[in-house]
């Protein structure tokens, strides 16, 4: 057997040859404490738990490119209120994650809610009161279409207001829908505006 054989057949046999592990690791139950790094695309009281996104996205806070913060005054603006990640190895790539909260009105709430469930996308329960919501995976239902990069997304809604999360590039071997709705648990109480 040569050197290089047996180098293989080592490598092969101790865990794929330097390919890291999928952490699958369930997303945080609860957020937490404010404390520096602990939270991306911050508000005052919480915002993106860092360590969520690093498990959802695969990439470490290092890793992250992060744009976009949370301002919910007394007129949320869009602009505003929304915060992406990009892999900063990769800066060419489009963003791996999108979240987002928007003033949408009753007709795009129910237009969403009901082409999702006719598609395959499934209820959420309730996380507030008086919002419904919705999440799946892929890019989109109705398309019937592979879903290779793990794309997922979550859409709840209350009132005029909807808190949106879209991971464009999930995990392979994490299930992706149970992290959007995971992040959304999270997020949701703190992002969504009260009115």
């Amino acid at each position: 057997m040569t050197l290089l054989t047996l180098g293989l057949v080592l490598c092969t046999a101790l865990s794929g040859c330097g390919s890291d592990p999928v952490d699958l690791t369930p997303l945080p139950a609860d957020p937490p404490a404010p404390s520096p790094g602990a939270y991306i695309c911050d508000r005052e009281d919480g915002g993106v738990p860092a360590r969520a996104v690093e498990l959802m996205t695969g990439l470490s806070t290092y890793e992250m490119d992060v744009h976009g913060y949370f301002d919910l005054g007394p007129t949320p603006a869009f602009l505003a209120n929304l915060c992406k990640v990009r892999d900063g190895r990769n800066p060419a790539q489009e963003d791996v994650l999108e979240i987002y909260v928007a003033e949408v009105g009753e007709g795009w709430k129910d237009a969403v809610m009901d082409r999702r469930l006719r598609t395959g996308g499934t209820p959420m329960p309730e996380l507030l009161p008086g919002a419904i919501g919705v999440y799946w995976t892929g890019p989109s239902p109705e398309a019937g279409e592979e879903n290779p990069s793990g794309e997922a997304r979550a859409y709840l809604f209350k009132d005029r207001f909807e808190v949106a999360v879209r991971l464009k590039r999930g995990v392979p071997g994490r299930d992706s829908a149970a992290d959007v709705l995971a992040l959304m648990k999270l997020i949701a109480p703190t992002l969504m505006p009260r009115r």
